[in-house]
């Protein structure tokens, strides 16, 4: 789909970056953000978002735009500034138990191997860039600020 909405989408994402530019590391070598046309013409994003504390998320999403603006097959995972998984949030049909199906979320550390991954229902209304970054705003970056 190329008509211009899932381009007004990342620069709405573009635009929310920019104003937190304080909570980010742009500098530092991870930081990554795909280009226009992945969103445009091929309906995906990917990013890695370093913040100022070290911390960062990885996301991936595809879009459909049938009437709103979606993301599906998605992934946010937000690790700390070791690398040691906070949460992460996708919709992987593989847990039918939970009652957000198939939208779930898995909090702490990645499990030993062997070891099962703890699931858990969704914990905000909407999975988006928007409400994710948001709660790591609000929850974990408490008056952080990039210092370059």
């Amino acid at each position: 789909m190329s008509n211009g909405r899932f381009l007004q989408y990342y620069w709405q994402i573009r635009t929310l970056l920019g104003e937190k530019e304080h909570l980010l590391d742009r500098v530092h070598p991870d930081y990554q953000i795909c280009g226009d046309d992945d969103v445009e013409y091929r309906s995906t994003f990917r990013a890695t978002i370093v913040f100022a504390d070290g911390s960062r998320l990885t996301v991936r999403f595809a879009l459909k735009g049938d009437g709103d603006i979606v993301e599906f097959n998605y992934a946010y995972q937000y690790l700390d500034p070791h690398g040691k998984r906070i949460f992460r949030y996708d919709d992987a049909p593989h847990h039918p138990e939970i009652v957000t199906h198939p939208h779930h979320l898995h909090r702490g550390p990645e499990p030993s191997r062997g070891k099962k991954d703890k699931v858990y229902p969704l914990d905000i209304l909407r999975v988006d860039f928007a409400t994710v970054f948001t709660k790591i705003e609000r929850q974990y970056l408490k008056g952080a600020k990039c210092e370059t």
